[in-house]
């Protein structure tokens, strides 16, 4: 048996030209080329001084795409994807080669680097040195030529003040400027046997800034490399959608800066989203994707979407051309359906219904929950097996399951593929129910939740935000109040209250994780907050003036046990122990009418 460890890479040097030159010919797949540019000018300017002085500027990492059988029976290889190093070539090649960038604001513009070749000094281009003849004020001028015979006989005649010596170091510089495409750059390889998840790993290892290589990068990537199934266009599709849903004033940047995809169905497809008003949900890329690979294809790992636009036939364990049709079909299906503005809207309702406000003002905490109760309505609605009350019902009542437990917190990516798959496959009624079943019974309520997640101090904690939402959902009148919603004063000018005032709890030594407990927060009006100051409950619900709307009912709905009329600094804990239990009896009749 070998012991000969097989290596799954090799290490090439080279030139700054030939890696341009694969990127002019399309060889190598460059995303970042039709994405916003994120360095500095000045950033530029450095990477470029650090060549011309022989300094290193890091590895790239390529990755060759897979092997694809064609119908015909031949194979094919396709582009090259620039794993690592992409900013430093798009750099490379705004400023050597005069190709404009795309701002933020996705306008066409030039990086312009100048070189004073007396003092060999690299700048940025600006108004003066523009002027200034001493400056050469665009080096992309200098690189378009194949010479530099008349590009050096052109400046030292706007020169011709200076002494022959300087003239000779001026000629040595602008050669050695001129030569700099010449040279090396490490190049790592990564064979295309090697799988995503090694892709990936390897990255990861090397890297030497912490960056961690995201798979939605790498699925962007990929996409941006292929062009014969509108790779380009998809991933165009999918960024400016979550860049559109936050920023609106994008619509019109796509427009004048973006021809060829305003021209295509896809921007119709996406344009209104420059409309939706609510920041209930921003899905961004990654999102977009995951929600896609989740309902579309029935999986949860990002890196299997690779390998899927790759080709990969996962029964058989090859690439095939047919396998990559397929996945690019489903691809675009997948995201037709969860851009289009209808089932958009629908889901944003749902989540309203829920009593959410918005991701500012009351969400649930992370976006698992809700990225996979948008997977799961697209499933059912597509599947066409439950009425739309049916529908609506399992989604909302698995997307609060699914906060309480934090089911897709972490990676989740497992967990979500076992699930989408089971509500593909089985009774989607049958299978919520045996979940909430399992993960809560009535000693969830009874027990595992008031002496669990209600232990705690934070207003982030989804059982706190879910307790809110079931009082907006159910028009609560705020605790004390006549006619002022909770809404009112998440939305407004309300806050949250310590129930047992903080300022009166630490005067008696009770420490700050005593104090800050969810179990002791109430949203409240500013007006009572001061009225309360910091008295003890019994005080200031002696005060008429407070007490005047403070009836059965404002306590029950608030879930506050009456009790705390009598109560000081010594029933504090007893407090908590009583109003836990209250909440968690809130939260499962919320529950349990959605």
């Amino acid at each position: 048996m070998s012991n000969v460890v097989t290596k799954q890479y090799e290490v090439q040097n080279n030139s700054i030209g030939t890696v341009l030159n694969w990127i002019k010919s399309g060889e190598i797949g460059l995303p970042e080329l039709q994405r916003p540019f994120v360095w500095k000018s000045s950033k530029v300017r450095d990477l470029v001084d650090s060549l011309y002085r022989g300094f290193p500027i890091g590895y790239l990492i390529t990755w060759n795409n897979t092997t694809v059988k064609l119908k015909g029976g031949g194979s094919a290889v396709g582009k090259k994807i620039i794993i690592d190093g992409q900013q430093r070539i798009t750099a490379l090649r705004a400023a050597l080669t005069g190709e404009p960038i795309l701002n933020k604001q996705l306008e066409s513009k030039r990086i312009k680097i100048a070189f004073n070749p007396w003092n060999e000094k690299f700048e940025t281009t600006t108004a003066p040195i523009e002027k200034n003849k001493r400056w050469i004020n665009d080096i992309a001028n200098l690189f378009q030529m194949a010479n530099t015979f008349s590009f050096i006989n052109n400046f030292l005649l706007k020169n011709n003040d200076k002494t022959p010596t300087e003239r000779d170091k001026a000629v040595n510089a602008i050669e050695k400027l001129h030569a700099l495409t010449n040279n090396d750059i490490g190049n790592i390889v990564l064979s295309s046997e090697l799988p995503i998840e090694d892709v990936t790993e390897i990255f990861n290892r090397i890297n030497s800034k912490g960056t961690v290589l995201n798979s939605a990068d790498f699925v962007m990537s990929k996409l941006s490399a292929d062009e014969k199934h509108n790779g380009e266009k998809i991933r165009r599709a999918i960024d400016y959608f979550a860049k559109l849903l936050v920023n609106p004033t994008m619509l019109a940047d796509i427009k004048n800066n973006d021809a060829g995809f305003t021209a295509s169905n896809y921007f119709k497809q996406i344009a209104w989203a420059a409309n939706e008003r609510t920041d209930l949900y921003d899905p961004d890329f990654g999102d977009i994707l995951h929600v896609i690979l989740n309902f579309q294809f029935g999986r949860g790992k990002l890196t299997d979407l690779v390998g899927l636009i790759s080709g990969r036939d996962f029964k058989t364990k090859t690439y095939t051309e047919e396998a990559m049709d397929k996945a690019y079909h489903e691809l675009e299906t997948g995201l037709l359906r969860f851009v289009n503005k209808s089932n958009f809207e629908r889901y944003i309702m749902l989540l309203r219904s829920l009593g959410m406000i918005s991701r500012k003002t009351l969400s649930l905490s992370g976006k698992g929950a809700i990225n996979f109760g948008y997977s799961l309505y697209l499933l059912l609605k597509y599947q066409g097996q439950t009425t739309n009350f049916e529908l609506e019902t399992i989604v909302k009542k698995w997307i609060i399951m699914s906060a309480l437990t934090y089911r897709y917190s972490g990676s989740s990516e497992t967990q979500s593929q076992t699930d989408i798959r089971k509500f593909a496959s089985t009774d989607p009624v049958k299978y919520l129910n045996s979940i909430v079943k399992q993960e809560l019974p009535d000693s969830y309520w009874h027990n595992t939740l008031p002496n669990g997640a209600l232990v705690s101090s934070s207003t982030q904690a989804n059982v706190w935000r879910i307790f809110v939402m079931s009082q907006v959902r159910k028009h609560t009148i705020a605790w004390l109040e006549k006619d002022h919603e909770v809404a009112d004063l998440l939305i407004e000018q309300g806050n949250i209250h310590h129930i047992f005032p903080r300022a009166y709890l630490k005067k008696n030594g009770l420490s700050q994780t005593m104090y800050n407990q969810i179990a002791n927060y109430i949203w409240i009006t500013q007006p009572r907050n001061l009225q309360i100051s910091d008295r003890a409950p019994k005080d200031y619900l002696a005060d008429q003036q407070i007490i005047k709307y403070g009836n059965a009912k404002s306590f029950s709905e608030n879930a506050i046990p009456e009790s705390l009329k009598h109560d000081d600094y010594t029933e504090y804990e007893d407090f908590l122990v009583k109003r836990r239990q209250l909440i968690s009896q809130k939260l499962k009749e919320y529950f349990e009418s959605l």
